[in-house]
C-alpha cells in the first residue's frame, strides 16, 4: 500500500476505536471497577482515589480488559450483550479489539510506509507492524514501553496508556515468560507496569498521544465526556 493508502485504511479504525471503547464501558459494573482500583492502589476508604487524569485511563482498560478471577474479563462482556449494536464495520472491529493482547515492545525504527516497526519483546523479538501517525513522530527508534495492540488486518493497531519500561523489567519478565508462560507479578503486566509509572512520576501519556485514542481520544471534549462518565461510574462506596 502506499501512505496515502495506509491512511485512508487507518484514520477510520483509530475514530472506530473511540466509538466502541466510549460503548464498551458502560458495561463495567462495581465489581469491574472494584477491582481495578484494587489492583492498582487507587481503592481507598472505600472509594477510588485517582492520583492524577491517567490514573482514570488506567483504570478504564484494566476494568475492560484485564480478566476476573474467573477468567472473564468486561470486554468479553461487551461484545456478546451491546457489540451487536454497532453497525457491521464497527462489530467486525470490535471483534478483533477483542483478541487484543498487551506485551512489552521496542521500537526498531520508522515503518518505510507509515507508522513504527515494532519488536515484541516477549514473543522471541516477533516485529509487528504499528499504524500511528504520531508514533512516527514521538517515538523514538530504541525505546521501550508496554502497550496493548490488535491485528487490524494490514498491520497492528494499538490503543491505551503506553507504561514505560526499563531493561531491568524486561529482563526479568522475558525470563519468566521463557520459563513458565506466566508473568513473574503477583497482578497482569499492565496493571504492574501501570503501578511503575505512577510511583515513578513517570507519565504513561507522554509517548504519543494517539496511541490513546482507544480509551481517551485525542479531542478535547471527547475526553472530558468520557472522564465524566467514568467518575459516574466510579461513585462507588463500600
Amino acid at each position: 500500500m502506499t501512505r496515502t493508502e495506509t491512511l485512508a485504511l487507518y484514520r477510520p479504525i483509530r475514530v472506530s476505536i473511540r466509538r466502541i471503547t466510549d460503548l464498551a464501558i458502560s458495561v463495567c459494573d462495581r465489581a469491574d471497577m472494584m477491582r481495578a482500583a484494587k489492583q492498582l492502589g487507587f481503592w481507598v476508604n472505600g472509594t477510588i482515589v485517582f492520583p492524577d487524569d491517567s490514573a482514570m485511563e488506567m483504570l478504564g482498560d484494566v476494568a475492560l480488559f484485564e480478566p476476573n478471577q474467573g477468567g472473564r474479563r468486561a470486554f468479553d462482556r461487551f461484545l456478546s450483550e451491546k457489540a451487536p449494536q454497532l453497525d457491521a464495520a464497527d462489530f467486525e472491529l470490535a471483534q478483533r479489539m477483542g483478541k487484543a493482547f498487551f506485551s512489552l515492545f521496542r521500537c526498531k525504527g520508522k515503518h518505510e510506509v507509515a507508522g513504527i516497526w515494532l519488536e515484541d519483546l516477549l514473543d522471541e523479538g516477533r516485529s509487528l507492524w504499528l499504524m500511528d501517525e504520531s508514533a512516527e513522530v514521538f517515538v523514538p527508534a530504541g525505546a521501550t514501553f508496554g502497550m496493548r495492540l490488535f491485528d487490524a488486518g494490514a498491520f497492528y493497531v494499538g490503543f491505551g496508556l503506553l507504561p514505560p519500561v526499563d531493561e531491568e523489567t524486561i529482563e526479568f519478565c522475558v525470563k519468566s515468560m521463557t520459563r513458565s508462560g506466566r508473568s513473574p507479578f503477583r497482578y497482569s503486566l499492565p496493571v504492574t507496569l501501570y503501578g511503575d509509572s505512577l510511583r515513578a512520576d513517570r507519565s504513561p501519556a507522554g509517548i504519543s498521544p494517539s496511541l490513546l485514542g482507544g480509551v481517551i481520544g485525542s479531542g478535547t471534549d471527547s475526553h472530558r465526556k468520557r472522564k465524566s462518565r467514568l467518575k459516574q461510574r466510579n461513585r462507588i462506596t463500600r
